[in-house]
């Protein structure tokens, strides 16, 4: 923990960087507006959860991040033109609470009417830094030149490489707010049509959630607004026809470090996709890591979101569908529409009827002398029994029992794969009975849109240990839920 100038832990609530706006009431109009006009984007992201202001910052929104919890944006607003001395006051307190506070705040902003001119080559440098970032490979010579010359501006300042660097990851600068004490009804109109686009507001409705929200912020000094105050205030105030019918929870599953779409909630699973090589965690990693990152992300969405319907993007291996498709499953009330990579949406509320083509399996069952049950499922591909069979042998699951399943019809719909989803879980629902089975080693070879529907009704099962494909005859334990 960092202490301040008088020897007390910071950052605190009651410290007095934090207390200033209890006795100096100046700036208020200009925070209350600024947060409006902020919460159109910040309601844009998925993971986004509640605001508070006049705390330890001046502003503070939440948001949920998989991969460690809820994290905050703190924001100091300026209801003037910054100096340098200030400016560098006010980074120096950022640096001061990220390093009193590992891990609470992800991103810093300095919000103001203006910069001294003297910071424009600054604030433009970062800006020309930051822009193409995600272009180039952060081991390029473009990005390590352009990184160093700015480097260079910031120590030619006299401050630190160590502040330079926190400068350029954490911070952000916002010169624009010049005219929001006068023009905040149109700045936030403007934010909320590029922000919010699936609503269909009319003029008289827009200013109607103007004042609703101003109402709540201004009332809610020092405690916590939160999502679902501020979208059912919203809604109180306009015409259902004028609410989005889309109110889905967007997830993404990223095999790369930094997230293409940053508005979605997004698990970072780079290591959990193996590469070409596929070389993949213990397993122990696969649960504790990426089944209970799914985990978290339901508790964070039951809490937070009216929602139960999922929108599923992106790429993951079989046993991330498999997990994803049980946590978010269907005795939980939720229902999951996954992208699919030839096009196309399949849910898993999609259900069979009487044109639903059939899908017979060739089922072939060997009891073993354990009570564990090895499960192989082969869609189009009747080699994976054959494979399993070379990767047990001579380990102690060789003995167990063993359920194999094949079809050489491919899955073509999504109402299909919810009929051979039942036949699947009914057949291995009776071998596990039969074997008292305290737990299914799952192989799967198939599309990852059936096992993300398997998992999705895999209540009422033993527990599963899943496998992923690394080689002929290769497997490798994943995640264990």
């Amino acid at each position: 923990m960092m202490k301040n100038e008088n020897g007390k832990q910071s950052p605190s609530l009651l410290e007095k960087e934090s207390t200033g706006g209890d006795i100096a009431s100046s700036g208020f109009d200009f925070q209350a507006y600024l947060i409006l006009c902020k919460l159109p984007h910040w309601l844009s992201f998925e993971g986004f959860s509640s605001v508070i202001w006049e705390s330890v910052g001046d502003i503070e929104a939440k948001f949920f991040d998989p991969q460690i919890g809820e994290v905050i944006e703190a924001i100091e607003a300026k209801d003037h033109r910054i100096t340098p001395t200030e400016f560098w006051e006010e980074i120096n307190r950022f640096k001061k609470m990220d390093e009193g506070s590992p891990g609470t705040y992800r991103w810093f902003t300095l919000s103001c009417t203006g910069l001294s001119e003297t910071l424009h080559p600054l604030k433009n440098g970062l800006r020309r830094l930051r822009d193409p970032y995600p272009f180039y490979s952060h081991t390029s010579g473009v990005f390590e030149n352009s990184y160093e010359e700015y480097k260079e501006k910031v120590i030619g300042l006299g401050k630190s490489e160590e502040m330079a660097e926190f400068l350029f990851h954490k911070v952000s600068i916002e010169d624009k707010w010049g005219s929001l004490s006068e023009k905040a009804k149109g700045m936030f109109n403007n934010e909320f049509n590029q922000h919010l686009p699936g609503y269909d507001l009319r003029g008289s409705e827009q200013e109607k959630v103007f004042d609703v929200l101003h109402s709540i912020v201004r009332s809610q000094k020092n405690k916590p607004v939160f999502r679902q105050q501020l979208k059912q205030a919203m809604h109180s105030v306009i015409g259902e026809d004028a609410i989005p019918t889309d109110q889905k929870i967007y997830i993404h599953t990223e095999i790369y470090k930094l997230p293409k779409e940053p508005r979605k909630i997004n698990f970072l699973w780079e290591p959990f996709f193996g590469e070409k090589d596929r070389k993949y965690p213990e397993s122990a990693v696969w649960t504790e890591e990426l089944y209970n990152n799914v985990v978290e992300t339901k508790k964070w969405i039951e809490k937070n979101r009216s929602s139960k319907r999922i929108h599923l993007s992106g790429n993951r291996r079989l046993s991330s569908a498999m997990a994803i498709g049980s946590v978010f499953s269907s005795v939980s009330g939720f229902s999951i529409e996954a992208e699919q990579r030839e096009g196309g949406i399949w849910a898993t509320d999609a259900h069979p009827n009487n044109q639903t083509p059939e899908c017979e399996f060739v089922v072939d069952f060997e009891e073993g002398v354990d009570n564990q049950l090895i499960v192989t499922i082969g869609i189009t591909r009747d080699s994976i029994a054959n494979e399993v069979a070379v990767y047990l042998k001579g380990q102690r699951h060789s003995i167990s029992s063993k359920l194999h399943l094949h079809t050489e019809s491919p899955i073509i719909t999504a109402e299909q794969a919810n009929l051979v989803v039942k036949k699947l879980k009914k057949e291995i629902k009776a071998a596990a009975t039969k074997v008292d089975a305290e737990k299914v080693h799952l192989f799967y070879a198939g599309p990852s849109h059936l096992v993300l529907f398997l998992g999705h009704r895999w209540n009422g099962m033993p527990s599963v240990q899943c496998y992923e494909w690394v080689n002929t005859g290769q497997y490798v334990p994943t995640c264990t839920f």
